[in-house]
């Protein structure tokens, strides 16, 4: 299965678009973004990882139009499909993914999941 496309000659509004046009990815294909200042780093169901160099500011106002992805802390957002449940250690709060991921969520977010 290929993730990554050229920029045909139409646009796709489904697809997530980087690299000033030259690079897209598949919503779908998106596990969690990571901001890393003013890049973002895509995690990829595949395994793999792409940097972009617009903040995740920028990637979460497109994103939250395409699927179900929501911000569950300053640093990350999340595609929700692969969320498996939010768990608690003490004060911190993380999300665990059906990918083996795990990831934090602040405590205001966990709070609107229903995590105490």
């Amino acid at each position: 299965m290929k993730t990554f496309f050229t920029k045909p000659s139409f646009c796709d509004p489904q697809l997530i678009w980087f690299d000033h046009g030259k690079t897209c990815i598949r919503p779908d294909e998106v596990v969690y973004l990571s901001s890393l200042e003013n890049y973002t780093e895509f995690h990829l169901r595949c395994g793999k990882k792409v940097i972009s160099s617009r903040t995740l500011k920028i990637h979460e106002s497109q994103l939250l139009a395409k699927g179900k992805f929501a911000r569950i802390h300053r640093k990350f957002m999340l595609n929700l499909q692969y969320l498996k449940h939010i768990e608690r250690h003490g004060e911190e709060h993380f999300a665990h993914l059906t990918t083996g991921d795990k990831i934090v969520v602040s405590r205001r977010k966990a709070k609107s999941f229903g995590s105490n």
